[in-house]
Order: C-alpha cells, then sequence, then structure tokens
C-alpha cells in the first residue's frame, strides 16, 4: 500500500473542500428563514426566534467568509478519497451548524446540542429536548432538518456549485450509487425535483384528511424523508384516523423506494418494474413480516381478535420500521416480545438505495442472500464450471462480480460489528440488554422510535457512540471507516518526521 497517497490530500482538494464547506453554510442559513417565519407566525418566545436569526446570521457569515478565504480559482478536482472525506466532514459540520439554535436558546448545551442536530439530519429522531418544551419554531427546525437530511446535503450542493467539483465522485461518496441520466448534475435536478414533488402531493393529501397547514408540513417532512419526527408526544392519537395512516403509509413507501424507479415510473418505462429485485425484495418482505406479526398479535388475543384492525397497525408498524421511519400507531413496547424483535430486525434491513431510508438496503440484503445461494449451487456443479450471477435491476440485467459480493460482505460485517461494539458500549452504562440492543438498533439504522432511556442524561459516551451510529447509518462505513484511517496515517506521519529530526 502506498501510505503517502492514503495519508495526503492534496493541498488545493482541502481548499476545495472548504470552499464549498462555505457554500453548505451559506444554504443552511436560508433554511433557517422557515423556523423565524414559523416562530413570528405562532408567537414562539423571543429566545427561540432569535436564536434561529442569529444562528443563520453566524451561519451565512461562516459561509462568505469560507468562499473568500478558499477563492474557486484554487479548487481542484476532487480524488474519490477526497470526496468521501468532504462527505464525512460535511455532515459533522453541518451538524453544528444546525445545533447552534439549540445553543443559543439555552435549551442545550454544545454537545447535546450537536447530538440532537445530527439525529435530525441523520433522519434518525430521537430527542434529547423534553416534548413539552417544544414551540412551533424548534418543532419545524426539527422536521426541516430532517426533510434536507433526507434530501442529502451533497444533492443540496450539486444542485448549486460549478460542474468542476467531481460532481460524480461526490454523489457517490453520498451513497447515491446510480444515475437516472448520464449526467449527475441533471441527475441532481431531477432527484431534487422528484423529492419536491412528492412533498408537495404529501402537503396536499394531509390537507384534505384534515389536518392543518402547519401539521400537514411537519408530518409530510418527516414522513417522506423516513425520519418519524412527531409534533406532538406521542404518535398514536394521530394515527387513529385510518386515512391518515394510509396517507403516510403511501408516503414512507415511495421515501424508501429508490428514486430511480420513481423516474422510470414517470417516464412510463414500467415494462421491467415488477421484475426489479429491490421492488420486490420490498413487498415481500412487508408481506411476509406483517402475516408474522398478525399471527402473533391475534393468537395471543391483542386488540379483541380484530383481524382488520390488527393487519392495520401491523402492516403501518413494518413499514414505518423497514422504511426507518419510527412513526408508532400503537406502543409496540407492550407487543409480544416476538413481533417487536422481528421489528427491530427490520431496522437492519431499511429500504432501497438512493433513497432517504437509513439501514443496510434492500439491494445489499438482497446480493447477500443470493450470494450463499449461488455458492451452494457452486458446490453441487462439476468441477471448474462458472456459474453466471445476474440479477434484474433498473430495467436490465446485471452481472454479479465476485468483487461486488465480497464488497457488499465487508459492508453488511462492518455493519453488524459497529452495531455490537455499540451495544456492548451502551450495556456497559445502562446493564439492560433489552435496552442497549434496542437503542443501538434504532440508531444505526436511522429509525428513532422513542425509547425511556433516550435523555440528556445519558453518559457522555453513549452519546456519543449514539451520533457515531447516526452518523454512519446516514452515509455509511466508508467515509467513516477512511476518515479514521487517514486521522491514523497523518499521526503517523507526523511521529515518523518528529524521529527523524
Amino acid at each position: 500500500m502506498n501510505t503517502y497517497k492514503l495519508n495526503k490530500l492534496k493541498p488545493n482538494e482541502l481548499k476545495t473542500i472548504g470552499h464549498y464547506t462555505g457554500y453548505v453554510c451559506i444554504i443552511m442559513s436560508v433554511l433557517m428563514i422557515v423556523p423565524v417565519v414559523c416562530g413570528l407566525i405562532y408567537h414562539d418566545p423571543e429566545r427561540f426566534v432569535y436564536s434561529f436569526i442569529f444562528s443563520a446570521i453566524i451561519s451565512f457569515i461562516s459561509g462568505i467568509i469560507l468562499i473568500a478565504l478558499f477563492g474557486r480559482k484554487q479548487s481542484t478536482t476532487l480524488s474519490f478519497k477526497g470526496a468521501l472525506i468532504f462527505v464525512l466532514s460535511i455532515w459533522g459540520i453541518i451538524a453544528i451548524y444546525c445545533g447552534l439554535p439549540y445553543i443559543l436558546s439555552g435549551e442545550l448545551g454544545i454537545f447535546d446540542s450537536f447530538f440532537e442536530a445530527m439525529s435530525g439530519i441523520t433522519t434518525t429522531g430521537f430527542s434529547l429536548i423534553p416534548e413539552e418544551t417544544y414551540p412551533y419554531s424548534v418543532t419545524m427546525w426539527k422536521a426541516l432538518t430532517q426533510w434536507f437530511g433526507g434530501l442529502g446535503i451533497i444533492v443540496l450542493l450539486l444542485a448549486i456549485v460549478p460542474s468542476s467539483v467531481s460532481l460524480k465522485r461526490l454523489f457517490f461518496a453520498e451513497g447515491r450509487t446510480e444515475q437516472m441520466t448520464p449526467n449527475v448534475r441533471h441527475t441532481t435536478m431531477i432527484f431534487l425535483k422528484l423529492y419536491a414533488s412528492i412533498t408537495s402531493l404529501g402537503i396536499i393529501l394531509y390537507l384534505l384528511l384534515g389536518l392543518d397547514l402547519y401539521e400537514a408540513i411537519c408530518f409530510t417532512f418527516t414522513a417522506v424523508a423516513t425520519g418519524g419526527f412527531s409534533i406532538y408526544s406521542s404518535d398514536t392519537h394521530i394515527f387513529n384516523s385510518l386515512a391518515i395512516q394510509i396517507v403516510t403509509m403511501f408516503l414512507m413507501i415511495l421515501g424508501s423506494t429508490n428514486f430511480v424507479i420513481h423516474y422510470r415510473i414517470i417516464k412510463g418505462d414500467t415494462r421491467h418494474l415488477l421484475k426489479d429485485i429491490e421492488l420486490r425484495a420490498m413487498f415481500i418482505i412487508i408481506a411476509i413480516a406483517t402475516l408474522l406479526i398478525m399471527i402473533s398479535l391475534y393468537s395471543q388475543g391483542y386488540y379483541n381478535h380484530d383481524i382488520l384492525v390488527i393487519f392495520r397497525h401491523s402492516i403501518f408498524q413494518v413499514i414505518s420500521v423497514m422504511s426507518s421511519t419510527g412513526f408508532v400507531s400503537q406502543d409496540i413496547y407492550m407487543w409480544p416480545q416476538f413481533s417487536f424483535f422481528l421489528l427491530l430486525l427490520l431496522t437492519f434491513i431499511g429500504g432501497s438505495i438512493c433513497s432517504t431510508s437509513g439501514g443496510i438496503k434492500l439491494y445489499n440484503i438482497v446480493i447477500l442472500f443470493k450470494s450463499i445461494w449461488w455458492e451452494v449451487e457452486e458446490m453441487m456443479l462439476p468441477k471448474n464450471t462458472i456459474k453466471p450471477k445476474k440479477i434484474n435491476h433498473d430495467k436490465r440485467v446485471r452481472d454479479i462480480s465476485n468483487k461486488n459480493i465480497k464488497t457488499i460482505l465487508i459492508f453488511v460485517v462492518s455493519y453488524i460489528l459497529l452495531f455490537l461494539l455499540s451495544t456492548f458500549i451502551i450495556l456497559f452504562y445502562c446493564n439492560d440488554f433489552l435496552t442497549a440492543f434496542t437503542v443501538a438498533a434504532l440508531s444505526i439504522g436511522n429509525t428513532g422510535i422513542s425509547v425511556g432511556y433516550i435523555s440528556a442524561s445519558m453518559p457522555f459516551m453513549v452519546k456519543l457512540i449514539l451520533i457515531i451510529d447516526f452518523w454512519v447509518g446516514r452515509i455509511s462505513v466508508w467515509p467513516l471507516f477512511l476518515g479514521v484511517l487517514y486521522m491514523i496515517n497523518r499521526a503517523e506521519s507526523k511521529i515518523k518526521s518528529l524521529n527523524n529530526e
């Protein structure tokens, strides 16, 4: 391995990262206008309104300084390594700026604000703020951070920056592994338009069902982004309405479906739609999981053996958890342990690639299980016989190489190992296996179903490991591993240079 190449980014790459971080800061400052307006309309306490005004000013000035300090003339083409480090750092930096209103309003301390913001932008939904203190502006900001976090910070950036910043590498580095068109900028604009269209549709549907504009916007933002943050202390009274449940399930499925599929449907290209492995896997898993939970609830006498009520809540929770949203229509902690643990397993699966969902992703899960089948088949075939490995995805048959399988296997193993490590660390502090397992699974799956253990009184180390889980669950393990490896190599390089002196 060439340590030097791994160790150092070109100076101009660092300047490029700084320059475009400035653009993102300006985007954040513009978005902060929304909670300011909301706070003024609903007469929030002044400290909350001013916290967003000052945060917007700080973010805007920071952006201007970064753009001026690292001029566009100093920008260069980012390597894929540089793109991954940019993605890793930008999500951390934006969490800092998104957390400013919580600090300036006096609601949370510095580290807790970072936790709150990271939970929001990664569409996880855990909160350290007592629910009874949510003013309208803060609630809107929490919903909005989930909405643009589901869209992706890089997608927002690519919509405005010049085409000289390695668009394709940035696009892929954030986990968008597929394109709708050969041109990345065109793909980004399509993604943005689809996202905005689905959001608009959701707001209209909720308004038609009787929610006010504020409720409709907040629930749409968090349903489409599969974030699941509720504006109320409990979702259950909202989801007593069957119509609202149906609309919410519709939006969660749209958010967790590959946006390339949405594009194909709009274009009328649906001939190969039912053959797509991700789409088929999604509906098969939803059907099987719903059936198993229904059997569990019915056999233990839940809901007076009313099969329609059981079906309604079962399918809602399956879609909510598998899409990594986290809305709840019932208290699932009171469900049979079989049903509860099945839902936790669904958090690991997640939705499609190129969607707003967290988790391992359906594509990777399907390839993983198919590779087991292919391996067994090869064992039964004559020696030196090569078994073709093919799948149907995005209207064509794809060849899956052993390298593809290896990469996916390493990713899945890394994901599970991080989950196990997180569970052990949390268990050390809470001394309750079920709590530790649940919190770790929901965190790395970006599924923030309310857990009593989550509060500002949690130990610092638990908060830190959960932040890492949020981060990894949203942008994958690769940027994290590269960032850690980069820092280790930088440290080794400095130690060697000091020894040589």
